[in-house]
């Protein structure tokens, strides 16, 4: 139990250290929009959400720095203990059509639920692409295959999973950084995104244990984030297409999970 007491420390710094930089950066916007000429207190908050991509980004690399600097402050090796090994490009390549299979999958299942997050970072798109033309597309591509996966994954594999895995067995190491993940996508989607979450994370758990490397988990993610992209304008899609385009990545995820068998030592977990 002391690993996944531990875990879940770390987890609660992370997490904490998320909110607290996006509320202070929060009220730096606020700031700024009243010496823009925002009086009216809506307004400063419609401001500071229209900003809500930025704050994202930010507050996701300076909890990176934070993180960086725990370990190196008491004395850790990053490298090893969140285990930034090589990698072979076999692994990635494996890696990233599982899990793009199953997200693309959760994508096409949860195709017309609008989620509350996503509506924002839209709104915060469209705000800073007529500030600026393609500035907002270029910040979301940004967040979604660069600051998003190697935040979410140093957090919940290098250091959640890594660190009940020291005290426990690598289920309970995949099984714990999972649920973690997925109850902290609540607030940005509901309990519908909290359970494509945590399943989504069990892929990555899973490519955590068989690969025993960080980077293929965070290209993985940046893969599995993909089908946001794809169906972000929300293309049409008929009934018939819709079930070829499930059973055809059904197909991919099983085929892929059955290489990955084959091809990478049995372990005891």
């Amino acid at each position: 139990m002391k690993g996944i007491w531990k875990a879940i420390a770390y987890f609660i710094l992370y997490f904490g250290l998320t909110m607290m930089f996006q509320m202070m950066l929060s009220i730096v916007f606020m700031a700024i929009g009243a010496l823009s000429g925002f009086n009216d207190e809506t307004l400063l908050m419609e401001f500071a959400n229209d900003n809500i991509l930025g704050m994202t980004v930010i507050s996701g690399i300076l909890t990176v720095f934070v993180l960086y600097l725990v370990f190196k402050l008491r004395k850790k090796q990053v490298k090893q203990e969140w285990k930034l090994n090589r990698f072979k490009v076999k692994d990635v390549i494996l890696a990233s059509v599982i899990s793009f299979s199953f997200s693309f999958v959760f994508a096409l299942c949860t195709y017309n639920i609008s989620m509350e997050n996503s509506l924002m970072i839209s709104k915060s798109v469209d705000f800073y692409n007529e500030i600026v033309p393609l500035f907002g597309s270029i910040m979301m591509v940004a967040n979604l295959l660069v600051i998003a996966p190697i935040t979410e994954e140093i957090a919940l594999r290098g250091i959640v999973y890594t660190r009940v895995e020291k005290n426990a067995t690598a289920i309970m190491a995949i099984i714990v950084s999972s649920i973690l993940f997925g109850l902290m996508h609540f607030m940005a989607g509901g309990i519908v995104l909290v359970i494509g979450a945590t399943l989504m994370a069990l892929v990555f758990g899973y490519i955590f244990y068989k690969f025993k490397s960080l980077w293929v988990c965070i290209i993985a993610h940046t893969v599995a984030n993909m089908p946001e992209f794809i169906l972000y304008s929300k293309p049409d899609i008929s009934s018939g297409i819709f079930g070829v385009l499930v059973i055809f990545f059904v197909c991919m995820f099983i085929v892929g999970v059955c290489v990955i068998q084959k091809s990478t030592p049995k372990d005891n977990v």
